[in-house]
């Protein structure tokens, strides 16, 4: 009764919804003015007006001469009278059919299932509960799933975040919405979405999305950095620990991630930078994009697999030693994440499909809380994480 009396109190915010009217999110306000309002500002807004993606899409349907299809578009734009990824997108999920490739049917016309067992009544519309919507569920993260793993037709899988999760020791008691939808409030949660891609065009709500992300980055990843002496300079040991993130870091689209882990030496920088990535190649050939690979390399930091001290999947910290001349009076250890890498922007710029605008308006992460520095004056050894 409490949520009709507030639709009331916006005009006609509560009365019947077809099912055309139920998948324009802006009917959704009325109710639900809060969480529109996240979900406006979200990436799944965005998805279908992302202009990496469009570019992405323009190239690869050009460039298979068509044979790309909606492989793309039935994550980015499930319902295409809607922008990106709406309301109904994920609240009238009937099935899940695979959990790879949009593998999702939908119940048009049907109830706005969500994770509440006893959903309030309204005008606009029926609404039932569905364990597909529960975040309490670790097995709602299948739908997430459908359109967060990605595989090729030659089987190739080139996003791998459901995956990854559900081998994890987070899969038998965290979903997705768990850690990307805190709760917000008695009987609801937050509806941003937070990752690490931020929209590069103007969009509501850019800085709390870059907020978000700083909060959700900030535990992500366990650093220690050790000095020990060697004959004419020192040794340098790296050790990146993924301890608390629920699948690989980065994780999705690993071929376009670029997290750059780099030193400097009395604020200079040393050595050559560690990239965590993903590569793509075709044979013995690395190429850039997906529909011309026929498989994958990466170095990825992958989550804990097991509670187990004795099993190989409990120890998955990467350490990566380097040696530097002379004795510097300080270290810094820095950590960076690109959502997209400027090669690949500028490739999609260079071919015509991309305006050279979005690079400037890209994004770069500074993981400040995995920033790292030892001090000679402190002596040999290490500084670990916080």
């Amino acid at each position: 009764m409490k949520a009709i009396l507030a639709c009331a109190l916006v005009a006609s915010a509560c009365e019947p919804l077809d099912p055309a009217a139920t998948a324009d999110p802006s009917n959704c306000e009325g109710c639900h003015p809060e969480q529109t309002r996240e979900w406006a500002g979200s990436m799944h807004a965005y998805a279908s007006e992302d202009p990496v993606f469009v570019a992405m899409n323009a190239r690869g349907q050009r460039e298979t001469g068509g044979q790309l299809g909606t492989f793309c578009v039935r994550c980015h734009a499930p319902q295409p009278e809607v922008r990106g990824v709406g309301c109904v997108a994920c609240h009238q999920v009937k099935t899940i059919e695979a959990t790879h490739n949009g593998g999702l049917t939908w119940d048009r016309g049907g109830p706005m299932r969500g994770g509440l067992r006893d959903p309030e009544a309204t005008a606009a519309h029926d609404s039932s509960y569905s364990e597909l919507v529960d975040g309490s569920k670790p097995s709602s993260s299948q739908m997430c799933g459908a359109c967060h793993d990605v595989v090729l037709p030659n089987g190739l899988a080139i996003e791998a975040t459901f995956a990854e999760w559900n081998a994890s020791v987070f899969a038998d008691n965290l979903s997705c919405s768990g850690c990307h939808m805190f709760t917000a409030g008695p009987r609801r949660h937050d509806h941003s979405f937070p990752g690490i891609d931020v929209a590069t065009t103007p969009w509501p709500g850019i800085a709390e999305q870059r907020a978000l992300i700083a909060r959700d980055l900030r535990p992500a990843i366990l650093t220690k950095l050790c000095v020990a002496p060697m004959g004419g300079g020192v040794e340098v040991s790296i050790t990146l620990d993924n301890a608390q993130v629920g699948h690989a870091f980065p994780s999705g689209t690993t071929h376009a991630r670029r997290v750059r882990v780099e030193l400097e030496a009395d604020g200079l920088v040393v050595g050559e930078p560690w990239i965590l990535r993903s590569w793509f190649r075709r044979g013995t050939e690395e190429v850039q994009f997906a529909w011309d690979a026929d498989a994958i390399d990466s170095e990825l930091l992958m989550p804990s697999t097991s509670l187990d001290p004795a099993q190989p999947g409990y120890y998955h910290a990467r350490t990566r030693t380097v040696r530097l001349t002379g004795r510097p009076a300080a270290i810094r250890l820095g950590v960076q994440i690109q959502p997209i890498g400027t090669d690949i922007l500028e490739d999609l710029v260079k071919s015509g499909d991309l305006d050279p605008a979005v690079i400037a308006a890209s994004t770069t992460h500074t993981l400040d809380a995995a920033a790292r520095e030892w001090r000679a004056a402190d002596g040999f050894g290490c500084v670990p994480s916080r």
